[in-house]
């Protein structure tokens, strides 16, 4: 039988292989499986950070336009980018969203209440104390959404431990 032209036997078994072994591998034989979702645990832990930071974002622009105090609307953002967060990260990396869902808010406050309080600027003494103010008033909102991130690390670890140990035996 004739070979295509820049094929040989052996470059057409070792392709065979090569493809053989990405479909043996679980990411890859899972891809295509009907009802799996797209993004569930394949992204790198940086993506979820991201998540984290531009749902941050997002509720401070909401708060800014709503013409309020950072509060209930930053604080429901910042908990919904860190389930979308914890849930799209590989599950080895989840742990690494648990610090960011605080500091999201920290930073997004602050730069709420600043567009909100355009006169505190006035002395950096009421700067501070504003801030302060700012960051406080979400303090119930960044508890429930770090631990929302802590639970969601530590279930998809359990979950990912049990299909190791599924897949050991």
């Amino acid at each position: 039988m004739p070979e295509p032209p820049g094929q040989s036997r052996t470059s057409r078994a070792a392709d065979g292989v090569a493809e053989a072994g990405l479909r043996s591998r679980g990411r890859a034989a899972e891809a295509g499986k009907p009802g799996r979702m797209a993004g569930w645990g394949r992204y790198p832990a940086w993506v979820g950070v991201l998540t984290v930071l531009a749902a941050a974002l997002l509720g401070a622009g909401f708060t800014v336009a709503s013409r309020g105090e950072p509060g209930r609307a930053l604080g429901i953002w910042v908990a919904a980018g860190t389930v979308a967060a914890g849930t799209s990260v590989r599950a080895r990396s989840a742990y690494t969203i648990i610090p960011v869902p605080a500091l999201a808010y920290a930073s997004a406050a602050a730069i709420a209440g600043l567009v909100h309080d355009r006169a505190v600027d006035i002395s950096r003494t009421a700067l501070t104390v504003s801030a302060t103010q700012w960051i406080a008033s979400g303090f119930d909102a960044m508890t429930a959404a770090t631990t929302l991130a802590a639970v969601l690390a530590l279930a998809r670890w359990l979950l990912s431990m049990r299909k190791a140990r599924a897949a050991y035996r």
